[in-house]
Formats: structure tokens, C-alpha cells, sequence
């Protein structure tokens, strides 16, 4: 019974050294970074709006990048997104200008998010893509996003600007850049 007791003594002791370590690690601190997801990409039919503007149709898509803890797990996100294509008329040359809302929900990414913009034809074929960087504030509450133009090489510009008939825009994918990465925000 003697010997016992000293040795329910210390493992209870060490249970309550090592009990308030283990639930410390599981609590996030403020510079903890997280990998976060895109829920879908968002899919958006191209409308003429004149013989030199094509411009995405608005059904309510947005761009919502979750945590761990899934759908209600909100990061931050994309809404009023819109792609537009311009042509010039003397010269042919074609834009692509993307802009949205962009609001944060308590976090920001440790580097811009960046996206793929992927023009498709009428039959969904891919016929060109390009990627893009979107800067996240903590502050951010439906803060339009800085416009991002972007040139349509000259080779392929008459090609996109006749056959887009779709644009999706999705998480952008590289095996060699990492997924996107969150920080909670101060």
C-alpha cells in the first residue's frame, strides 16, 4: 500500500503537467496559418453588349474560400464578379477585365489569393487563361477589388473574342505554388 500511494502521486502530477499542454496545442493563436480552400468555382455565361463588348451574366455566383470546419467556415470571399472583354475596333486588340466585392471574415491570406480566369467557348472547350492575384484586407467588407486588365495576345485575341461563350474562374492550380493560406486577422 505504501509504495502505491507514491506512485498514484506522481502520475497524477504528471497528468496535470501534461493535460494543460496538450489542450494549448490545440488552441489557434493569432499567427497561426491555416490552408484554406475554394468551395466551387464560379461558372459565368458571356453576353453581347455591342459589337465590341462582351460581358459576363450576373446569377448570384460568388467565390468562397472555407477553413477546416467546412461551409460555415467562411474565410473570406468574391461577390459581384464580373469579366468583361473590350476589342478595339482599329486595332483589334482585345482586354479582359476582371472585377468583384471582396470581403474578409476575420481573416487574410498570408499572400494574395490567386485565381485562374479561364475563357471557354459555347461547348465549354478552354481557349485561354490567365492568372490573377487578389489582394485581401482585414478591413475588407465589399471592397471593390483594384480593376485587373489584362491583354489578350494578339495571335489568339480574334479567336477569344468570337468564341467566348463562358468564363469560369477557379483556385488557382500549379504543383508547384501551395494551396492558399490563412492568418487570423488582429
Amino acid at each position: 500500500m505504501i509504495t502505491k500511494l507514491p506512485l498514484r502521486a506522481a502520475l497524477t502530477a504528471f497528468a496535470t503537467l501534461v493535460a494543460p499542454s496538450v489542450g494549448a496545442q490545440s488552441q489557434t493563436t493569432p499567427d497561426a496559418v491555416e490552408t484554406v480552400s475554394l468551395e466551387k468555382p464560379a461558372t459565368f455565361d458571356i453576353t453581347p453588349i455591342s459589337g465590341s463588348l462582351k460581358e459576363t451574366r450576373q446569377n448570384g455566383q460568388e467565390l468562397t474560400w472555407h477553413g477546416k470546419g467546412g461551409f460555415d467556415d467562411r474565410r473570406f470571399q468574391i461577390t459581384n464578379i464580373s469579366v468583361a472583354f473590350l476589342r478595339g475596333e482599329a486595332t483589334g486588340e482585345v482586354k479582359m477585365t476582371f472585377v468583384g466585392d471582396i470581403s474578409s471574415f476575420g481573416y487574410r491570406p498570408v499572400d494574395e489569393a490567386k485565381l485562374n480566369v479561364i475563357v471557354r467557348t459555347r461547348g465549354g472547350s478552354s481557349i485561354y487563361s490567365w492568372s490573377i492575384d487578389v489582394s485581401v484586407r482585414c478591413a475588407d467588407d465589399h471592397r471593390p477589388i483594384t480593376l485587373q486588365n489584362q491583354d489578350v495576345p494578339s495571335d489568339v485575341a480574334a479567336n477569344v473574342f468570337a468564341n467566348v461563350g463562358a468564363v469560369e474562374v477557379a483556385e488557382y492550380r500549379d504543383p508547384k505554388y501551395p494551396p492558399v493560406r490563412v492568418r487570423r486577422c488582429p
